[in-house]
C-alpha cells in the first residue's frame, strides 16, 4: 500500500455528538501530494500509516456541525459526507473540490506589448481536492484538513489559539528545541525566526522576555524520531517506522489532550507567562474599550497588521474579493483605512469587524487570493488597563500582561532613564508649514541650526552605512556644546505610540553604526567637512577617524519629544508600555554595550497648527 507522506490534523472543543453516524465499511481520499496530503485504504486492508499530521483543538461547546464556517459557501461546493468509526470514536470525512483559473501574469502582458501581434496567450484551470476529517473522542472534536482550501470551511474563532505551542512545550520541554517563530509586542510587531543547526537548548534562542512566543518546533522527550511544531495548530512528523495508523492516530489525539491540559511549560519557558489569555467576561469588556477607540478615532494606540509573515515584496492587500467588481489593493496597512472600509465608524462592533475580511493580494498572480485572508479584528493590534491590569489585543485576542513583567518596565523607566526640561533657547518652535499643511519636526531641527549655528544638521542627510544604500540620517541634529560634550540629537513629534518608537528605534539603529561602521563614521566626517558649521575642525577632532578610537562613553544620546505646547507637557510616565519596552531595549543596548556617557530623555513644547481641508463631493 502506498504510504501517506503528509496530513493536516484539526482537533476541536466538543460536547459529544447525540447521533451515531452509520457506519461505512470502506474509505478512500485521494489528494494531490505536490501541495496537499493523502489519505488512502480500506478498514478491512492493512492500515496506510501516516508520517505527518497536524491537530487542532476547538473550544468547549464545539460540534460537527458547528465547527463549519457559515461563510464558507459549503452549499456551493457539492461536499460529499461519509460517516464511519474508529474503536469508540465517531468520525466524519467530508470532501469536495475547488477550480480556479489563471490567466497571464502582468509581467506577460507587460512583455505583449513590445512582440507585436504575437502575443502570448496563457490560460490554465486547476482542480484541487479538499478535505475535512472530524473525530470525535472522549467528548472532544478534532478536525483532519486536507488541502488549501478545506480550512477555510472551519470556523477560525471556535479553535483554541495556544493549543499546539502549550502541547509541544508540554512535551518536548526547552533542552531539544529546533525552531522558534515569536512576535516581538511592540507597536510594530516584528516576527522573529530563530533555527539552530542542531536541537539546542532555549538558551542558545536567545528569546527575549517581551516576545511572545507563537511557534516551537522540537524533538519529544526521549524520541528524537518525533518533531512536534506547536502554534495554534500541533504538528506531529515521525520519521522511521514508527508511523501513525488510524489506531494510533485515535491514541494521540487522546494524550495530547492530557498533554494540553498539563502546566510544564510554566517553568521551562517562563517568558510565555507574561501574556496570559484573557477570561471572556474580561475579553468583552476589553472589547468595549476596542471599540470605543475606533468610533472616536483615537489611533494612538491602535496599529493595523497581519499576524503573520508576508514578503511585502510579493504581497499587498485588499478589504475584499469581487470577482466582477473592482477590488481596492493596499499596499501597507493602517487603522485609518477603516474609516472608509466600515463608512459610519459609529456603527461598527465587534461582529463587523470579524466578519469583514482582508485578503492577500500576489503580485505574482494579479489577483486576490480567496483562501488567504483574515478578519479585521484578528489584525488589529491595542492595548489598555482595565481593572488593575494592563492588555493588549493581538492576533485576534486578548492577553494580560503580567504584572511582575509590566512592574520591571515601568520601573526601568521610572528609576533608569533620565528625564530633563528642555533647554529655553529653544522652547516654542513653530513647526507648521502652511504650503503642505502639516507640522514637521524637520522644521524645528532647521530652526535649531538656525538659531545655533555650531550645530550641524543630519536630518535628510544621505549617508551609507557599510555596503548598503545611501540614505540614512545618523541624527537630526548634532550638537557640540559649550562644556565639551557631543550630543547626538534625535527628534520626533509625540503624537503617538509609532512616532515614539521610531524615534528609538532610529536612535538606537544609528548610534551603534556610529561606533561601529567604519564607512559610516567616514561618511559622518565627510559631511561635516563640507558644511557650513562654524565648528568644523572642533567637530572633526572631537570625532575621530578610525573607529577604534571613537568611544560611546565622549557622546549623549539625546531623545526629545515635540508637543503641541497648547497642552500638558508628557512626561515618561504617559508613554505607552509598548513604546516603553522600546525604550528600554534602546537604552539598555547604549548604556550597557554601547558604552554612551548618558541617555536623555526630554518633552519639547512647539507651536503646532491644526490643519483641516475640505473637498468638493
Amino acid at each position: 500500500m502506498p504510504k501517506l507522506s503528509q496530513a493536516v490534523v484539526m482537533l476541536v472543543r466538543g460536547e459529544g455528538h447525540t447521533q451515531s453516524p452509520p457506519q461505512v465499511g470502506k474509505i478512500m481520499v485521494v489528494v494531490n501530494l505536490s501541495d496537499e496530503l493523502t489519505l488512502e485504504g480500506g478498514m478491512d486492508d492493512v492500515q496506510t500509516e501516516l508520517g505527518q499530521i497536524t491537530f487542532f483543538l476547538a473550544k468547549v461547546g464545539v460540534t460537527m456541525e458547528s465547527i463549519l464556517d457559515e461563510n464558507a459557501d459549503l452549499a456551493d461546493k457539492k461536499i460529499q459526507t461519509y460517516n464511519f468509526k474508529i474503536e469508540d470514536s465517531e468520525c466524519r470525512f467530508m470532501y469536495f473540490e475547488t477550480t480556479s483559473v489563471r490567466k497571464n501574469p502582468p509581467w506577460l502582458d507587460f512583455i505583449n506589448e513590445r512582440i507585436g501581434d504575437a502575443n502570448i496567450k496563457f490560460e490554465s484551470i486547476s482542480r484541487s481536492p479538499n478535505g475535512l476529517l472530524l473525530i470525535l473522542t472522549n467528548a472532544r472534536l478534532f478536525a483532519a484538513v486536507f488541502g488549501r482550501s478545506a480550512t477555510s470551511c472551519l470556523d477560525r474563532q471556535l479553535l483554541e489559539p495556544d493549543f499546539g505551542i502549550k502541547t509541544a512545550m508540554n512535551m518536548c520541554g526547552n533542552e531539544e528545541i529546533r525552531q522558534t517563530r515569536s512576535q516581538s509586542n511592540t507597536i510594530t510587531p516584528t516576527h522573529i525566526d530563530r533555527q539552530a543547526a542542531r536541537p539546542s537548548d532555549s538558551f542558545v534562542f536567545g528569546l527575549s522576555e517581551a516576545e511572545d512566543l507563537r511557534y516551537i518546533s522540537a524533538h519529544i522527550k526521549g524520541d528524537r524520531k518525533t518533531t512536534l511544531q506547536g502554534r495554534d495548530s500541533l504538528t506531529v512528523k515521525v520519521v522511521g517506522d514508527e508511523k501513525l495508523n488510524w489506531n494510533k492516530l485515535i491514541a494521540q489525539c487522546q494524550m495530547f489532550l492530557d498533554r494540553f491540559a498539563a502546566r510544564d511549560y510554566i517553568a521551562l519557558f517562563p517568558n510565555y507567562r507574561n501574556f496570559q489569555p484573557t477570561s471572556a467576561e474580561d475579553t468583552n469588556r476589553l472589547d468595549e474599550y476596542l471599540i470605543t477607540a475606533l468610533k472616536t478615532k483615537d489611533y494612538s494606540k491602535l496599529e493595523l497588521c497581519i499576524p503573520e509573515f508576508l514578503s511585502e515584496a510579493e504581497f499587498s492587500f485588499s478589504y475584499s474579493n469581487n470577482f466582477k467588481k473592482e477590488n481596492i489593493i493596499y499596499s501597507f496597512l493602517e487603522p485609518q483605512q477603516l474609516e472608509k472600509v466600515f463608512k459610519n465608524t459609529e456603527k461598527i462592533t465587534i461582529g463587523r469587524l470579524r466578519n469583514k475580511r482582508i485578503y492577500a493580494y500576489s503580485a505574482a498572480e494579479d489577483r486576490v487570493l480567496p483562501y488567504r485572508y483574515w478578519s479585521v479584528y484578528d489584525c488589529l493590534v491595542y492595548e489598555c488597563d482595565f481593572g488593575g491590569f494592563h492588555y493588549i489585543l493581538n492576533d485576534g485576542r486578548w492577553v494580560q500582561v503580567d504584572p511582575d513583567f509590566y512592574k520591571s518596565i515601568v520601573d526601568f523607566i521610572d528609576t533608569r532613564v533620565q528625564e530633563e526640561q528642555p533647554e529655553s533657547w529653544y522652547l516654542n518652535i513653530d513647526i507648521s508649514d502652511n504650503i503642505s499643511k502639516k507640522n514637521s519636526e524637520a522644521i524645528f531641527n532647521e530652526k535649531i541650526v538656525e538659531i545655533r549655528d555650531s550645530c550641524v544638521l543630519f536630518d535628510r542627510a544621505k549617508l551609507k552605512i557599510g555596503t548598503g544604500r545611501q540614505d540614512k540620517e545618523f541624527c537630526d541634529v548634532l550638537d557640540l556644546q559649550d562644556d565639551g560634550m557631543m550630543r547626538i540629537i534625535n527628534a520626533k513629534q509625540y503624537k503617538d505610540a509609532s512616532s515614539i518608537n521610531y524615534l528609538f528605534s532610529q536612535a538606537k539603529f544609528y548610534s551603534e553604526a556610529f561606533l561601529h561602521d567604519e564607512t559610516f563614521l567616514a561618511q559622518i566626517r565627510n559631511f561635516i567637512g563640507s558644511g557650513p558649521c562654524s565648528k568644523r575642525d572642533a567637530y572633526l577632532e572631537y570625532i575621530k577617524p578610525d573607529v577604534e578610537s571613537n568611544h560611546g562613553r565622549d557622546y549623549v544620546v539625546c531623545l526629545w519629544l515635540l508637543y503641541d505646547n497648547s497642552g500638558k507637557a508628557p512626561t515618561k510616565a504617559e508613554i505607552p508600555l509598548i513604546a516603553k519596552y522600546e525604550l528600554k531595549l534602546m537604552h539598555d543596548h547604549l548604556r550597557k554595550v554601547c558604552k554612551f556617557n548618558k541617555i536623555i530623555l526630554r518633552f519639547v513644547p512647539v507651536k503646532i497648527t491644526r490643519y483641516t481641508k475640505s473637498q468638493k463631493k
